[in-house]
């Protein structure tokens, strides 16, 4: 178990890094919140928090979308990266809404100061929750998105000579291909097999319904994503669907 164990971890260390070079060579850069909130929103409330200030269970369940950014989700963030057991009953709780998922995902996901999230191994008690949530397919949804619109977007920033912009979408981007490279969701596989159909216009394998690939569809038509920035999805897509 403990070989198995390294090579998991090594392979996925080097798709990491692959990917990594991909969106980079690309110009990937996202805004850091792109596939969760308006950048306004999570700048403009969120709040340092202490250590110690970890929220309760019932104020997890009370938090709609903004206050899981600004004031629940932060300290949650902080525990799982010092590995504090007290963090997982509170993801297991986050994970069991949209509103907690995408206020967990902001500050994951962008936060500078973690290191835990661009790690090959994402903290147990994340992988857990991710696991036992309800909803997976509100969930799989998320991530998915997650890892299409910094990689979407990357080339607007390019072309806007947005540097700061092109290094926060970089790390969003990475790390959230490596949260989904690890989930291990045939429903996230499904709908990244459809997001590679709908970006390259081909017919899609037969593992992806009719309905997913109708979902991704007006998904990328609503943003309105033009023929070079479904390119960059598409490969980056194909990455994450063809690794061992």
């Amino acid at each position: 178990r403990m070989a198995d164990s390294l090579r998991r971890s090594a392979r996925l260390t080097r798709h990491v890094a692959v990917l990594a070079a991909l969106l980079s060579a690309c110009g990937a850069s996202a805004h850091r919140t792109s596939a969760l909130c308006p950048r306004a929103a999570h700048t403009q409330t969120r709040m340092v928090v202490s250590e110690s200030a970890l929220p309760s269970l019932e104020e997890v369940r009370a938090a709609d979308f903004r206050v899981a950014v600004a004031t629940i989700c932060p300290p949650i963030c902080q525990a799982l990266e010092r590995d504090d057991p007290a963090a997982a009953p509170l993801l297991n709780e986050l994970f069991r809404s949209s509103d907690g998922v995408r206020g967990f995902f902001v500050n994951w996901l962008t936060d500078p100061s973690l290191t835990r999230p661009d790690s090959a191994n994402p903290p147990p008690a994340l992988l857990a929750a991710m696991a036992q949530s309800p909803d997976e397919r509100m969930l799989s949804e998320l991530m998915v998105m997650n890892v299409i619109m910094p990689s979407a977007t990357s080339l607007a920033h390019q072309r806007n000579g947005d540097v700061a912009a092109s290094e926060a979408s970089r790390l969003t981007a990475r790390r959230a291909s490596a949260l989904v490279s690890c989930a291990a969701m045939s429903s996230a596989r499904e709908d990244m097999l459809a997001v590679l159909a709908v970006c390259e216009s081909q017919p899609p394998c037969s593992a992806v319904t009719e309905e997913r690939l109708a979902f991704w569809g007006k998904f990328c038509d609503r943003w309105q994503y033009d023929e070079t920035q479904r390119q960059m999805v598409a490969m980056v897509m194909r990455a994450l669907t063809e690794q061992e």
